[in-house]
């Protein structure tokens, strides 16, 4: 028997800003006159921007009023032309492999393969990554591999589980954050996954009622190339019908500002 798990990659960019003002306020600017110009100006700026050279990398801002970083509870201010540089870095994500193949796995025996997943973010923001299938694992013939319920049968798309027994059938994932030399370090994962040895299943869409996404990895500051490796396994029983399986897993990173 051949088992095929192929990915589909999904991106969504959500962003939504609300600003009102309940009453008047008041603005006040530089003004610099004479008889002969009027010069009006939020402040007075004398030079920003970016330098560098071999040896050294500077922005600045020098003149301006207040620049600098102020945080409290529920906000964070950045001050000052330097921080433009990095206020727009870009939202990125990304997967290293989109063909899993879990090859002809032997009856009780667990098969998995791997891929890993990297997200970036601007400064002042987080990220979240949901992930589902369009079915369980199935074949042509409509027969299926169910979704793993772990050892103890109770593992869920909201709840991960030990999976170590060969025993417990079904397919499942686990995600793990690692750092670039593929070391596993739980980051970003810890509260989905315990350790490597805990699994669930992948939000079932086509379930009734479907399940939706479920959130596998998030953070709430700003990351550059966080990255997470994603467990699938599956074991079959003895008596699993011959065949093709596939589904197609959808991970969507969402910012979080």
């Amino acid at each position: 028997m051949k088992l095929k798990n192929s990915l589909a990659l999904g991106f969504l960019l959500l962003l939504s800003l609300s600003h009102r003002l309940s009453s008047p306020i008041t603005v006040n600017a530089e003004t610099f006159s004479s008889t002969n110009y009027l010069i009006e100006m939020g402040h007075i700026n004398v030079t920003s921007g970016k330098k560098s050279s071999t040896t050294y990398q500077l922005t600045d801002s020098v003149g301006q009023i207040a620049p600098g970083r102020f945080q409290s509870t529920g906000y964070v201010v950045r001050s000052g032309f330097q921080y433009i540089y990095d206020t727009f870095r870009e939202f990125s994500f990304s997967i290293d492999d989109i063909d899993i193949n879990l090859g002809t796995p032997s009856p009780n025996v667990g098969t998995t393969d791997t891929n890993i997943v990297t997200v970036s973010t601007p400064y002042g923001t987080g990220y979240q990554i949901t992930a589902s299938e369009n079915h369980p694992l199935a074949n042509l013939s409509g027969q299926t591999i169910p979704d793993t319920g772990c050892d103890s049968g109770t593992c869920t798309e909201t709840t991960s589980g030990v999976w170590t027994g060969n025993s417990a059938y079904g397919f499942g994932f686990n995600v793990i954050g690692i750092d670039s030399s593929g070391v596993a370090t739980g980051i970003g994962t810890s509260d989905y996954f315990a350790n490597n040895t805990y699994f669930r299943q992948f939000a079932n869409r086509s379930a009734s009622p479907t399940e939706d996404p479920q959130i596998v990895m998030s953070e709430s500051i700003h990351v550059e190339n966080r990255r997470a490796r994603v467990s699938y396994k599956v074991i079959i029983s003895a008596i699993q019908p011959s065949g093709d399986y596939q589904n197609a897993i959808t991970f969507t990173a969402i910012p979080q500002y």
